[in-house]
């Protein structure tokens, strides 16, 4: 039996039921932004961190060119590779960050969208109302926010952790 094709006193369980997994896809999306954010804020701390980390690496390196001459060529290449794994680890976590703050807009999105889903069952059953077509509606939104999700959850889960892991 689908949700949509129950009439009359049926439709209070299919439409407290739309109503659980909309909470529930609420909870689950304010629950993922929250982690998002967590890892943004570590994410911009570690930032900062390297690219203080990259300032000092890029004094050093000045005062190699100074001394290009007189220092042993191990010396020079170690100067040299220690700013170039800097920069590189810099670009790794400003691209990470980026990709974050992404991920927390689409996720703000999706939030807006359960919210406003979440308005219009509150007002369906607090008006009594047949709900064959706001309920075809909601289920069709919920899909949606389902699929938008679990392209989230594979984002999240294929750039920062290969990030990471490289």
């Amino acid at each position: 039996m689908s949700l949509s094709s129950t009439t009359g006193a049926d439709d209070k369980k299919p439409m407290e039921l739309i109503q659980g997994l909309v909470k529930d896809e609420n909870d689950q999306t304010q629950k993922e932004l929250h982690e998002i954010d967590l890892m943004l804020e570590q994410s911009q701390v570690e930032v900062d961190k390297l690219a203080q980390r990259n300032a000092t690496i890029t004094m050093h390196l000045q005062q190699v060119q100074g001394q290009f001459d007189s220092l042993p060529r191990e010396d020079i290449r170690v100067a040299y590779d220690a700013a170039l794994d800097a920069q590189q680890r810099l670009v790794v976590m400003r691209s990470q960050v980026e990709k974050l703050i992404s991920d927390k807009s689409h996720l703000e999105r999706q939030l807006k969208i359960i919210n406003q889903v979440q308005a219009l069952l509150d007002s369906g059953v607090e008006g009594g109302s047949n709900g064959r077509s706001s309920m075809a509606t909601a289920e069709m939104m919920i899909q949606a926010q389902e699929t938008e999700r679990q392209r989230l959850s594979r984002q999240m889960h294929d750039g920062p952790a290969q990030a990471l892991s490289n």
